[in-house]
């Protein structure tokens, strides 16, 4: 598996949290990027976009519970790997909890943001450009 995605997607591998694995199973459930207008319908496909929910004056936003499973599985091991070994990340979700989300909402944020870098990348690769920066 290792061979075949070094030849079809090495950038992947680029990603922290993705491993040969992983990346194997990203290519299998995503096939052809050009299938996904932008990133938002990405994140949606992945169960990562944010939904509004709520009855009455109460509103909230979730992540839908819709999407691909194997996806959302995981963008949810890279943020796990990437919590426990990369400053950012950390201070990402501190950040969020400061602002007031709770310790899963911040998570939620977080695959939000890397289903966006998990978009980017596979556009890169189709493109054969450069992956863009982190926003």
């Amino acid at each position: 598996m290792a061979t075949l995605v070094a030849q079809v997607a090495p950038t992947l591998l680029t990603l922290q949290g993705i491993g040969v694995v992983l990346a194997g199973t990203v290519l299998a459930e995503v096939g052809d990027i050009k299938r996904f207008e932008d990133v938002h319908h990405f994140a949606s496909y992945c169960g990562a976009a944010p939904v509004e929910r709520g009855s009455g004056k109460n509103t909230r936003w979730c992540v839908s519970v819709g999407g691909n499973r194997q996806l959302n599985r995981v963008l949810h091991l890279m943020a796990l790997t990437r919590l426990r070994c990369d400053e950012r990340t950390k201070t990402f979700v501190t950040r969020k909890e400061q602002e007031g989300k709770t310790k899963r909402a911040a998570l939620r944020a977080l695959k939000t943001h890397l289903a966006r870098e998990l978009y980017r990348t596979l556009q890169a690769r189709h493109m054969g450009g450069p992956i863009p920066a982190h926003s």
